[in-house]
């Protein structure tokens, strides 16, 4: 039995479907879909459908997302003592999210390994910036009880973010045109973050 929490979360934002996540192996179930998309403005479709590249550690990708998650990191309530380290940015991990992303499927990677993991399912591609990825995970603070170690409604990701022992994170995004969680949109957008090592282990507090 894996020791890490399972969790899912359907995220409703505006102006498009995206559905999210955390740590675990448990199959998501059907995802909700948001407000229709407002169309007088095309979404940002430039990223590849299938990188066979992962992202390189100072890519304008890698510093957005590194600086997302070491911004919740470094705002997480109850302050950690001492602060959390900032994470840096590991090219293993993002092989690895890469790979699992080419591969378009709305569930986690079944061979991850020593490592955790969140996924974020968007429709159409292009509607999140990598900075509003990782603010939907950490919007699972409000659901995270600190004293009690224990979540009103999902929070998995958020305490992936800001897992102390987690030292590094690897992301990668993929536009797909198959396998689409969502029943209105037949392309969408997979992102995945794997994380070394990893957290969300039952009866640990994140910090």
């Amino acid at each position: 039995m894996d020791p890490r929490k399972m969790g899912l979360l359907v995220v409703p934002l505006t102006g498009l479907a995206a559905w999210a996540t955390g740590c675990g192996t448990a199959e998501p179930a059907a995802p909700s879909e948001g407000t229709p998309p407002d169309t007088s403005t095309p979404p940002d479709t430039s990223i590849p459908p299938d990188t066979s590249t992962p992202p390189d550690a100072g890519s304008a990708f890698a510093n957005a997302l590194l600086s997302a998650h070491n911004e919740v990191r470094a705002g997480a309530q109850p302050a950690p003592q001492p602060p959390l380290a900032p994470l840096t940015w590991s090219a293993e991990a993002a092989a690895k999210a890469q790979a699992w992303a080419n591969q378009c499927q709305w569930k986690h990677n079944p061979n991850l390994g020593d490592y955790g993991e969140n996924l974020m399912a968007a429709a159409p591609p292009g509607s999140l910036t990598e900075r509003e990825v990782v603010m939907s995970w950490a919007s699972e603070a409000k659901n995270y009880s600190y004293a009690n170690d224990t979540c009103s409604a999902v929070c998995g990701h958020y305490t992936q973010v800001v897992w102390r022992n987690t030292k590094q994170v690897g992301c990668a995004t993929a536009i797909c045109d198959k396998n689409s969680p969502f029943s209105s949109f037949s392309r969408w957008q997979l992102w995945v973050c794997d994380y070394t090592p990893p957290g969300n282990f039952v009866g640990q507090k994140p910090y």
